[in-house]
């Protein structure tokens, strides 16, 4: 129903998602963000499509928006981040807004998932002060008998945005609820907010805990993929991988290895990409099949769209700004 060459034209951009089905809509999407990645489609095109959005329905077409949204953030500089959550405030904003933080009677369940991914991406990648401040007011309601209820597609969202704000007194709640959960859900759930926070020496710890035993073995490798996929401590994750290799090797099975080093993926940065590429054909380290081809593939792609898109993505969000 489209062609990429007419997202070219700013009418067409607006009036097209109206005229498509949700399948079309998602396609339509994912097709112009691959493009986009590609050199295909200027970034600028994109984002002005994604304003096309904001009153979007279909989770779905939601995931590929916030999905970009999030490769965005892996590749900005950290001093444009700030716009770039503005960008985020302003697309995912005003549904989640209408949505608000309650099920209507009568709504799908998708719309109910919908709502927890909205307010999950505007608490983190929007920065956004007030759904931080809702998620304390929920979560100190937690767990009393008497407390506010709270719908478990929520919990992410709380969880997340206050481990993303969190300092180290939060963190010590959240490691202590990790260790005493009530349920195997909550478990998870707090041992992965961990990687969720910002302040460096935090992180040190969580990277820490993956080897004095209070970290599970079977976990251990998602934490340190999911550090390495963090913005604020991607280059923390990929120094204690370097460090640590002969443990980590010793201490995880291959299959373990293979997942941790899945993070790498993260490390969009050229300075990081052949720091890895050089790290790993130095030790000559195999993991099996094609898997460490398709990681540093995946990187390439990551940094080769990081130096291509950067100016036109810090001028498309500056001029946003000034708006």
């Amino acid at each position: 129903p489209y062609r990429l060459s007419g997202l070219m034209d700013p009418d067409l951009l607006q009036r097209l998602p109206h005229d498509l089905a949700p399948i079309e809509r998602f396609n339509l999407v994912s097709d112009v963000w691959a493009a986009t990645k590609s050199g295909l489609v200027p970034l600028d095109r994109y984002l002005d499509l994604t304003a096309t959005f904001r009153q979007e329905r279909d989770k779905n077409v939601w995931t590929v928006l916030l999905g970009s949204f999030s490769t965005l953030n892996h590749i900005i500089d950290p001093a444009t981040r700030p716009l770039l959550e503005a960008l985020v405030r302003d697309r995912v904003g005003p549904l989640a807004g209408e949505l608000g933080w309650e099920p209507k009677p009568g709504e799908s369940e998708l719309i109910t998932q919908l709502r927890g991914d909205l307010l999950r991406a505007l608490g983190m990648l929007g920065n956004d002060q007030t759904v931080k401040a809702k998620a304390e007011e929920l979560f100190a309601e937690y767990g009393k008998p008497a407390g506010t209820k709270v719908d478990p597609n929520l919990w992410p969202a709380v969880v997340g945005t206050l481990a993303h704000h969190g300092d180290l007194h939060r963190y010590d709640e959240f490691t202590e609820r990790y260790r005493k959960p009530e349920t195997p859900q909550e478990e998870r759930r707090f041992l992965f907010s961990l990687t969720s926070f910002q302040p460096i020496a935090l992180l040190q710890r969580t990277l820490d805990h993956t080897l004095d035993g209070d970290i599970r073995t079977q976990d251990g490798p998602f934490i340190i993929s999911s550090i390495m996929g963090s913005v604020y401590g991607r280059e923390l994750g990929w120094t204690f991988v370097k460090q640590q290799w002969d443990e980590l090797d010793k201490r995880f099975p291959k299959q373990g290895l293979r997942r941790m080093c899945g993070g790498i993926t993260g490390l969009a940065t050229p300075e990081l990409e052949a720091d890895v590429r050089r790290f790993f054909a130095e030790r000559n380290i195999d993991l099996g099949g094609k898997t460490l081809a398709q990681y540093l593939e995946q990187l390439r792609i990551m940094v080769s769209f990081k130096q291509a898109a950067m100016e036109s993505l810090t001028a498309y969000l500056t001029q946003l700004a000034k708006h």
